[in-house]
């Protein structure tokens, strides 16, 4: 079928940019990827590959999501497990080649007129807006939850670069351990994920 057709192009479209990045990638390799129609291309994205790209990132976002939304998610640390793993999974199954589309499209297509720049930035602040609503969800102090949302974004974007630079899944999972830590040494929570009340005061007897 030609929605069939449309979104495996669009998913193979998304792990080649990722792995090798957007002006290294052809038409013809996701093709290939794909298993779609020669002339498919034109039919399915008649604005050429910059729709091809925001579809990539559109559908790397929805992937994420509704991953990061599926399951019970108890604790701050549950939170950004979940979150890490999304990559994980990605970074195992591809041999450490994968890496995330829309870091590759913000490194080589974010200037002059054609910028992908609201794209991209579109993107990463939707995946900051739920690891922020997530975590407040479970206890995590509004301010804190922007400031953990940040930190494990940018850590894990950093980490997916070394997991390829090392092929190993080492950075990603001391990025893991490091982010949790994090978690713990905030005073806004308690296990169970829920406000951390203040301690009363006792009174030294006179």
């Amino acid at each position: 079928m030609a929605g069939d057709s449309r979104e495996r192009m669009v998913a193979s479209a998304a792990v080649l940019f990722g792995a090798q990045g957007i002006d290294a990638t052809s038409f013809s390799e996701i093709l290939a990827a794909s298993g779609a129609p020669r002339g498919s291309i034109y039919y399915h994205f008649p604005k050429g590959k910059r729709q091809l790209v925001e579809d990539a990132l559109r559908w790397t976002t929805e992937q994420l999501l509704r991953y990061q939304r599926d399951g019970p998610l108890r604790t701050p640390e549950e939170v950004l497990d979940r979150f890490v793993m999304f990559f994980r999974r990605s970074v195992v199954v591809s041999r450490c080649r994968a890496g995330c589309p829309v870091a590759a499209v913000a490194a080589s297509h974010y200037g002059g007129k054609d910028s992908l720049a609201p794209v991209v930035r579109s993107t990463f602040r939707s995946w900051a807006a739920v690891l922020r609503r997530q975590l407040r969800e479970v206890g995590v102090a509004p301010d804190r939850a922007r400031a953990l949302a940040t930190t494990a974004l940018a850590a894990i974007e950093g980490a997916l670069i070394l997991c390829r630079a090392e092929g190993s899944v080492a950075p990603l999972d001391a990025v893991r351990r490091q982010v949790r830590a994090l978690v713990r040494t905030s005073t806004s929570v308690r296990t169970g994920g829920r406000p951390a009340r203040p301690v009363p005061r006792v009174r030294a007897p006179r």
